[in-house]
């Protein structure tokens, strides 16, 4: 039996844990060490295209990741969105409105200091998180999932 306890912290609790220096391979706890390492809900990690229907409407939502720096993420995502736009009207449906949330993580240092001088890790993000909704009439639930998993299946894993 492990009588070792674990716990949820961060950088401002009282455990005494980042009080010490520590190789990151011995920590106990499960936590990402400082901001060694981008901090991602992991409901946005899953990637996923939904269908729904909605009075006369079709409603598609997705979800997914850019591992590119978000200038690319941000072309990327315009050129699918104009594929999706030009796939619904190419079936004769109406595009009611396409919508998405690009975001990165940005840019990180963290600072560290032991005695007088200071330690730095930099850290640019290169993944970037896709949220969107699609509405559009006229084409049946199918063939709107068929296009966004066509526009958007390289990236939903």
């Amino acid at each position: 039996m492990n009588n070792e306890q674990t716990h949820n912290h961060d950088e401002n609790c009282e455990c005494g844990c980042h009080n010490e220096h520590h190789h990151h391979d011995e920590h106990h706890h499960s936590e990402y060490h400082h901001n060694e390492h981008p901090r991602i809900n992991p409901a946005e990690q899953q990637s996923f295209v939904t269908i729904k229907t909605h009075d006369t409407s079709l409603v598609g939502s997705f979800q997914f990741g850019l591992d590119v720096s978000f200038d690319e993420a941000e072309t990327i995502l315009d050129a699918l969105l104009k594929q999706v736009a030009r796939e619904v009207v190419a079936l004769e449906g109406i595009i009611g409105h396409i919508k998405a949330f690009l975001r990165s993580e940005a840019s990180s240092c963290m600072i560290s200091i032991t005695e007088d001088e200071s330690d730095k890790h930099y850290s640019r993000a290169t993944k970037c998180h896709v949220e969107g909704v699609v509405i559009v009439f006229g084409i049946l639930p199918l063939q709107l999932e068929t296009i966004l998993k066509n526009a958007f299946g390289r990236y939903l894993g």
